[in-house]
């Protein structure tokens, strides 16, 4: 049932207009966002409480759609923070980034994952062993998910005002190069993040096509972004960007400027 309320919520976001900023639309938003953080965080705790108890198959059972309501709304509201912190001006309704891309291309992965995962659950019972592989890739899709989500979050707040969803092809007089922090690491953390963290989610849900769809599909939109943004990154910074880029990698595999 609550995969079929999540999926209304991530379809019903593509009604709301990208610029609104009423009080009344960001409150009831954010409450949305709220209540499956929250749904999936009580239901993942009490899976592993009952694991912890010996109730195993009934509880990896029950894990798959809380843990991934979790990391999925643990992104919007990281989101959404980082946009009330460092750009308040901007706090319209795609700040929470449930509408990040157009033709509702977001809301449909998510309903696409939540359909194939309760399409797989209608499927015979599998073999023990492909049982505790399934459970090892819910585990390893969890530890991945956290570790995307946890390196876009540093991204976004070591960044700062640097940082914006939408690509700014122009200079701002306070905009300079970060290249602290997890900029050491690659010159697109933020993007290897969303990476790791979207290709995860799947990993929990044990859904194989997709995976595989968020994997190309991912991996096409920044292999389209990233050349064009450090196009506009050299425009900005010339040989200071040039000189970065030679010593820190793009981040995500097979994709640079």
């Amino acid at each position: 049932a609550i995969a079929g309320v999540a999926a209304l919520f991530f379809a019903g976001s593509n009604l709301v207009p990208s610029e609104a900023d009423s009080m009344a639309v960001l409150s009831a938003s954010c409450a949305g966002v709220g209540f499956f953080l929250g749904f999936g965080a009580g239901a993942a705790v009490e899976a592993f409480l009952a694991l912890s108890s010996g109730r195993g198959d009934d509880a990896w059972a029950a894990l798959p759609i809380p843990v991934f309501l979790v990391l999925v709304m643990l992104f919007h509201v990281v989101e959404f923070a980082f946009v009330v912190f460092h750009h308040p001006q901007d706090l319209t309704f795609r700040s929470l980034m449930l509408t990040p891309v157009p033709a509702g291309g977001y809301s449909i992965a998510m309903i696409a994952a939540l359909a194939e995962n309760l399409l797989e659950a209608q499927l015979p019972a599998m073999p023990a062993p492909v049982i505790a592989v399934r459970h090892g890739i819910l585990v390893a899709g969890l530890v991945l998910g956290l570790l995307g989500w946890a390196l876009r979050a540093l991204a976004l707040f070591t960044a700062q005002s640097n940082f914006t969803h939408l690509v700014a092809h122009r200079k701002q007089a306070n905009h300079v190069l970060v290249t602290e922090g997890v900029y050491k690491l690659c010159r697109h953390p933020g993007y290897l993040g969303w990476f790791v963290w979207s290709v995860s989610t799947q990993l929990v849900l044990a859904n194989p096509f997709c995976f595989a769809a968020y994997f190309a599909v991912s991996w096409k939109f920044f292999a389209d972004r990233i050349p064009g943004e450090e196009e506009l990154l050299v425009d900005f910074f010339g040989e200071q960007y040039l000189a970065y880029a030679s010593r820190v990698p793009c981040g995500i595999p097979g994709i640079s400027w």
